[in-house]
């Protein structure tokens, strides 16, 4: 039987350390321990494992719980749940992501194992289900979106709330796989929507893209130098296709 590889999302470095230790002696293989969502979200596509461990408590805007159902619209990779917390409310809520196992701090190796034998199990199960057919939703529904668009801002899902980031404070967007970056004067925010998607949330009158990665707002603009664009310290390559264009917005003496 090949031999697992595992992913681990833990903030803790210590915890993070035994733990991929302890895996080891297992026998499975470790790609990577990260520290936050994002950079599980960034970089699961590049390890490919066959297994994530994550922690609820995470660094980074994104929980454990929140990375787990963006994860599970992205990958069909199986993950476990890692937590020093047992209440009914965090359980309620990682039960919504439907993990493939729950361990509860501190445990055994044993109980380890068992949990990564049980998630195996239960990701080959799932796999042989047919689909289940999706239930159209009424427009008096609540449609579930981690971003929207509402008048001049976009509202932007951080852990538990969702934070207003007003459209003339943001001044890049970076495709970033299917998700996307959005940089503001302040903060850099990943979201879960590819650039494609965002492109039509922004109002073409500001907004323009530049690159098949790369959506800038026209009046962030700092200089433009060697086919790069530079806004806040950062060159934004031109893309030959949108160079013309670029241009032609632009008043040049």
């Amino acid at each position: 039987m090949a031999q697992l590889k595992l992913l681990i999302a833990e903030d803790d470095v210590v915890i993070a350390q035994n733990l991929s230790l302890s895996l080891e002696s297992m026998g499975y293989e470790v790609c990577q321990v990260l520290s936050s969502g994002e950079e599980l979200l960034l970089q699961v596509h590049q390890h490919q494992p066959d297994l994530i461990i994550l922690d609820i408590t995470l660094e980074g805007k994104l929980d454990g719980i929140e990375t787990a159902a963006l994860l599970a619209k992205a990958t069909r990779v199986p993950f476990i749940f890692m937590t020093a917390f047992s209440d009914k409310e965090t359980v309620d809520r990682a039960k919504q992501t439907n993990p493939h196992a729950y361990l509860v701090k501190p445990f055994d190796a044993r109980t380890l194992q068992s949990s990564i034998e049980l998630a195996i199990h239960n990701a080959g199960t799932r796999q042989l289900q047919p689909p289940q057919a999706a239930i159209p939703v009424q427009p008096t529904d609540t449609v579930e979106a981690d971003n929207f668009l509402l008048h001049d801002a976009l509202f932007v899902k951080v852990r538990n709330r969702l934070e207003k980031v007003m459209l003339e404070d943001i001044v890049w967007a970076e495709a970033q796989d299917i998700y996307c970056n959005i940089k503001t004067r302040t903060h850099l925010h990943l979201v879960s929507q590819s650039l494609k998607n965002l492109e039509q949330r922004l109002p073409a009158s500001q907004f323009m893209r530049v690159h098949r990665s790369y959506i800038v707002q026209l009046t962030a603009i700092e200089a433009i130098e060697d086919n790069n664009i530079l806004i806040g310290g950062k060159q934004i390559p031109i893309g030959n296709t949108h160079k013309d264009a670029l241009l032609k917005r632009l008043q040049i003496l």
